[in-house]
């Protein structure tokens, strides 16, 4: 189909004057380039930002087939998010592996972080533990160095909730690096203890301190000013 039959039956299909001047030449540049009318179709919508357009436009270009351009062909989407989803399907991720972070409640930030799970080798299972919109970038970030480092799935789930935050999970994720017990873990692994609150209970069993000695000072109501004063007292009297 020559270029100026395009044109004509691409006009049957939308109307032409309800897009900008930039929207237009996106058209035209896709007919000029080989695009069939169907790719064209895909993102000739008035509605469509300019950029989200030209990245469509450019997936195309780049072999990029109508199925893998369809997961992110969503108004709800905004260019950023196309453009991590694009680069999900140019690393060679999986449809499935794709579709795990192709939402429009993750922010582009989010989506870079999921993808990165699966370019660390994490599988979907391992993924999907902290791919939700309930995690801010920072949580997903220790979940994955969690899996990164060894830990289990049974040792992750200890903190990957949404009630801690990213300095709580590192307290929790830094305890099993450390080869603390998952009782020991316990122990501080609570929404109500500050991350620095955490860090002195951590370290009271890296020194040595049984359970029933960490227990003396783990306690919300102290500070973790008062907290490190009774670790040292105790460890003091044990040495």
């Amino acid at each position: 189909m020559d270029k100026k039959m395009i044109l004509e039956n691409l006009g049957k299909e939308v109307n032409l004057k309800k897009f900008s001047g930039k929207q237009l030449r996106v058209i035209y540049s896709g007919i000029e380039a080989g695009l069939t009318i169907e790719q064209i179709l895909a993102y000739a919508k008035p509605e469509m930002e300019y950029m989200e357009m030209l990245n469509i436009q450019t997936a195309f270009m780049e072999g990029l087939t109508m199925e893998q351009v369809q997961l992110y062909i969503k108004p709800e989407f905004d260019c950023m998010q196309n453009r991590e989803i694009i680069r999900g399907i140019k690393a060679g991720l999986t449809i499935e592996q794709i579709s795990v972070y192709a939402k429009p409640e993750f922010d582009c930030i989010c989506m870079e972080r999921i993808y990165s799970g699966f370019e660390e080798g994490l599988t979907v299972e391992q993924v999907s533990v902290y791919a939700k919109p309930e995690f801010s970038y920072e949580q997903m970030d220790d979940i994955i160095l969690g899996f990164i480092h060894g830990l289990t799935m049974e040792q992750v789930s200890v903190y990957a909730k949404p009630e801690f935050n990213y300095k709580q999970m590192r307290e929790i994720r830094l305890g099993f690096i450390n080869g603390l017990t998952m009782e020991q873990v316990s122990v501080y692994a609570k929404p109500e203890f500050e991350y620095k609150q955490m860090e002195h209970i951590r370290l009271g069993f890296i020194n040595s301190l049984t359970i029933e000695q960490v227990l003396l000072y783990a306690k919300p109501e102290f500070s973790y000013d008062q907290m490190n004063q009774i670790r040292l007292n105790i460890k003091k009297e044990v040495c």
